[in-house]
């Protein structure tokens, strides 16, 4: 399963990534090809420009970030699970022509690639910004003093003592005015309390009914989330029994049906299935037969005889998922109890549970 890299414009526009030229980001792809891997695309625009770029396909990319470098396999969640098995072993033959990378990351979708987990993966902090501050000067102009002026003219004893009776009715009056006036000050400014005081009560009293209508809202909010929490709990587990007993129910029929079929001599299962094992490291689509208590794998269904064969009675240890271990849809692991383990995947999840509640019945401890 190797690939052509000979393109020339995959090495150009490595060359200009690693020897800190504008370009700092490529993307190789396949152009409908099986094996022929070529330059896609190629900027300066970093991670977002290569973001940008990605398609809903098997892509491979080269990044620089502040002079660290980093190595991308791209798998699109739609690319199916053969391409998915072919990406993992070009993959390795892409790592090798990029040396030059000091960490690789695998994604499935744009969302994967932010910028926070790639420099985190690459050790770099965030740059820093630095707050800029301004001043501002207030000044205040002086204030005049008012001045008095004070008439004095000549007067008559008989003037005198009406201007002293008149001046004195006139101190009463200004006397009188400002008592007058101090009183209706006085009363303005406690009537202005009151309502200050008054509104401030009621701004007090409205904030506490606030208050206390968020607490009500929020603990019925709260219990409303719970309620639905519980309701969600009990539907999951409900349907997780179900579906595991609607499973026991198929894997008891299929292993019904399957002895039935050993014990007429039988082919008791047969089709195509993607294997790795027997000390071979790459994926082999196989036709498969299960007679009897052996697996015969050939090259196809026209070949008469099978190039290998698995023991299955008493040889079989377990039959494990191993979708997190090789990243394939519909994969498995079955351990042998004298050779090392091999791997399979079907073509969907149908196929994966009959060949696995055939090869189950034979598993012992």
């Amino acid at each position: 399963m190797s690939c052509d890299l000979s393109d020339l414009a995959i090495s150009e526009a490595y060359d200009e990534i690693v020897n800190g030229q504008e370009t700092n980001w490529l993307i190789l792809g396949y152009h409908d090809t099986r094996d022929k891997i070529s330059l896609y695309s190629k900027g300066s625009g970093g991670l977002d420009e290569l973001r940008n770029n990605l398609k809903e396909e098997v892509l491979y990319g080269f990044l620089r970030i502040e002079n660290r470098f980093v190595l991308l396999t791209y798998v699109s969640e739609q690319v199916s699970g053969v391409r998915r098995a072919r990406a993992l072993v070009h993959g390795r033959a892409v790592g090798a022509l990029f040396k030059a990378h000091q960490i690789q990351i695998n994604a499935s979708t744009p969302n994967d690639l932010t910028e926070a987990n790639v420099r985190n993966r690459l050790k770099l902090g965030d740059p820093a910004d630095s707050p800029s501050t301004q001043k501002r000067l207030n000044s205040t102009p002086p204030t005049p003093s008012p001045t008095t002026q004070s008439p004095n003219s000549p007067k008559s004893s008989s003037q005198e003592a009406d201007f002293e009776v008149a001046a004195r009715q006139e101190s009463e009056r200004n006397a009188q005015e400002d008592a007058e006036r101090q009183s209706r000050e006085k009363g303005e400014r406690d009537a202005a309390d009151r309502r200050k005081a008054e509104q401030v009560a009621r701004e007090a009293a409205q904030r506490r009914a606030l208050e206390e209508e968020k607490k009500k809202n929020e603990a019925l909010e709260q219990e409303r989330r719970e309620k639905a929490a519980a309701e969600a709990r009990i539907k999951a587990e409900n349907d997780r029994k179900a579906r595991e007993e609607a499973e026991r129910k198929r894997n008891e029929e299929l292993r019904s049906k399957f002895a039935e079929l050993e014990k007429s001599g039988k082919v008791t299962l047969s089709g195509y299935i993607t294997v790795q094992g027997g000390g071979v490291y790459f994926w082999k689509r196989r036709f498969f037969e299960l007679r009897g208590k052996t697996l015969y794998l050939f090259r196809d269904e026209t070949d008469k005889l099978p190039i290998s064969k698995l023991e299955l009675d008493g040889q079989v240890t377990g039959v494990t998922d191993a979708q997190s271990e090789v990243l394939i849809l519909n994969s498995f692991k079955v351990d042998f109890r004298s050779s090392e383990p091999y791997y399979f995947f079907s073509d969907d999840k149908k196929d994966k549970e009959s060949f696995v509640a055939a090869i189950g019945r034979y598993v012992t401890n």
